[in-house]
């Protein structure tokens, strides 16, 4: 079992994560699974969260434990927290994955009720959660933050969402120089176009957001799930406060294929 309660000095694979103990938020659907899977595969023991009923299956099904959590109840979070320093007496990471988003209007019809819902989970949510679990993470641990372009560039209708995004990339870089006298480096994965549950329910046009790529690419959870292993492994102790970006340029600026579908008076290249 590779020791977690003191910092690794040296490593034969700086990218081993055999024995690390991982907790994954969200981990039972998506990007936090397909994580999670990675993860065990790769010899990590993972305890995946989340609010499903059949979370206990899914996490036997790739050789992890669950624990129920839901991030939006305070209450919740603390008991899954007690679970899982039942199971482990340390943490070397703790990926904080779970969001939502639903389009909830413009601000000429906004759902107020839904909005906030979003900015609650997502952002109340991923405090909460660290709140509650830093104790367990072991001084030179890692906390990964899943967050989203959507935080930098905008878009019509997805308010919450991008506001939820962007205050995480503010507080990932807060946190980072909170938990850097304990060697705690914190940073966020910024995935891109994933096609995913959420992905397809709060996209208007699919087709549009994959030609702002730069590459004009559709990523599966899978495609992501190594950016997190390297950022629970140690080859990424020199990154803290980091926004570390799998998407595929969407930030960059106007991509060949949105050129494209301008010059050609709005349709599809």
């Amino acid at each position: 079992m590779t020791e977690t309660s003191t910092a690794r000095t040296s490593t034969a694979d700086t990218f081993d994560v055999s024995g690390r103990r991982v907790v994954v938020t969200g981990g039972t659907a998506g990007i936090g699974l397909a994580a999670a899977t990675h993860l065990v595969r790769c010899g990590a023991e993972v305890v995946i969260c989340g609010r499903r009923a059949e979370g206990s299956a899914v996490a036997a099904g790739i050789g992890a434990e669950f624990v129920s959590m839901d991030v939006a109840d305070e209450a919740s979070v603390t008991g899954a927290f007690e679970a899982v320093a039942e199971r482990f007496d340390a943490l070397d990471a703790l990926i904080l994955n779970a969001g939502i988003d639903e389009y909830h209007g413009e601000i000429d019809s906004l759902d107020l009720q839904l909005f906030e819902r979003i900015m609650d989970v997502n952002t109340m949510g991923v405090a909460r959660t660290l709140s509650a679990g830093i104790g367990l993470v072991r001084d030179h641990g890692s906390v990964i933050v899943t967050s989203s372009p959507a935080g930098s560039v905008a878009a019509p209708g997805m308010a919450a969402y991008a506001a939820s995004k962007a205050a995480l990339d503010h507080l990932v870089r807060v946190w980072a120089l909170e938990l850097g006298p304990r060697h705690i480096r914190v940073n966020a994965v910024l995935p891109g176009l994933v096609e995913s549950e959420m992905s397809t329910a709060s996209a208007p046009d699919f087709d549009l957001i994959r030609q702002m790529t730069a590459n004009s690419t559709i990523r599966q959870p899978s495609e992501i799930a190594p950016v997190f292993h390297f950022l629970v492994s140690d080859a990424s102790t020199p990154l803290t406060a980091s926004l570390v970006g799998c998407h595929d340029g969407i930030p960059a600026g106007f991509s060949l294929g949105v050129m494209s579908r301008l010059a050609a008076g709005g349709e599809a290249s």
